[in-house]
């Protein structure tokens, strides 16, 4: 936040503090692994209504998707005879 502060100053004057800090970058694959969040410990979650019911939804949607591609590949298999190309 202070390099952005100083290259955005409109005074055009730096602190001493500003013009002698250092600014090092560093690649993501040559820095150290950052700690990971730990969600074991949070428990369940309220659902409100209208999050269940739209969740109910996309599962019986998925669920039918499921059911007619089934169909699809069983009627190219010609399980259910000519009539049903």
């Amino acid at each position: 936040m202070a390099l952005f502060r100083a290259i955005t100053n409109l005074n055009g004057q730096l602190t001493n503090g500003e013009r002698t800090k250092r600014y090092v970058v560093v690649h993501p694959l040559d820095d150290m692994p950052e700690t990971k969040v730990k969600s074991s410990g949070l428990g369940l979650m309220r659902m409100t209504r209208s999050v269940r019911i739209s969740l109910i939804s996309l599962r019986a949607y998925l669920i039918a998707m499921m059911l007619l591609l089934l169909y699809h590949v069983l009627a190219l298999a010609g399980l259910f005879g000519k009539h049903a190309h």
